[in-house]
């Protein structure tokens, strides 16, 4: 069996393009905002922290056609979007969560 390598990717970049993504988007300023909790004034701070960007882009792990929206945006697999949040979390010593289609 042919096992599909795990892409290169850079994963802080695809988390800042996720929330640049959001921020083009007041239909997911707003939602992100309200699922969430984070305000608004904060997100520049909160820009600064790896734990930051996982929940950014479980924000679009959690909805299947943002992800998808935002997979052809970025020009890459959903499941790239997955690896990206794992190497966040791991990078930033969250324990990595099994979404489908993310590797683990």
């Amino acid at each position: 069996m042919i096992r599909e390598r795990e892409p290169v990717i850079d994963a802080p970049e695809i988390g800042v393009q996720a929330l640049t993504f959001i921020a083009s988007h007041q239909d997911l300023i707003d939602k992100f905002v309200e699922v969430t909790g984070f305000a608004i004034g904060d997100l520049r701070r909160l820009a600064t922290q790896p734990s930051f960007f996982v929940a950014v882009l479980d924000f679009f792990l959690a909805h299947e056609p943002d992800l998808l929206d935002l997979a052809s945006q970025l020009h890459v697999r959903p499941e790239t979007i997955g690896w990206a949040r794992n190497a966040l979390a791991k990078q930033a010593g969250i324990a990595p969560e099994d979404f489908a289609g993310a590797a683990t």
